[in-house]
């Protein structure tokens, strides 16, 4: 499995960061009583997308037996996480760690072919 070492800390997307949440400020006009974080976080695989493609964690987890699919998988554990990033509740420092440890633990071990 990939070490803490091997995958970057990318920097913080601000602009999909603005995207998510000018969409669940979109979402919430229509029922208070709805919540619309987790449907925010993961509208067009932003997070994700960024993650995998723009800042290359592709070319590492492939390597691993990882695929894009199996890389969903393991962000949907981490909805919660990404919710808390998006609202300001915790860092892009403290998420991304979150995923690095996730991927080198038993469940990204599962989610991988390797």
């Amino acid at each position: 499995m990939p070490t803490n070492n091997e995958l970057p800390v990318p920097p913080e997307p601000l602009e999909v960061k603005k995207d998510i949440l000018e969409l669940k400020s979109i979402l919430g006009k229509e029922s208070s009583s709805i919540d619309w974080d987790p449907l925010a976080a993961w509208a067009g695989n932003k997070v994700p997308s960024y993650l995998w493609k723009e800042c290359k964690w592709k070319d590492i987890l492939e390597a691993e037996g990882y695929t894009w699919p199996s890389f969903l998988r393991l962000l949907k554990y981490h909805t919660r996480d990404m919710v808390l990033w998006m609202n300001g509740d915790i860092t892009w420092a403290v998420f991304i760690k979150t995923l690095k440890e996730s991927i080198k633990g038993p469940l990204g071990k599962s989610l991988s072919k390797a």
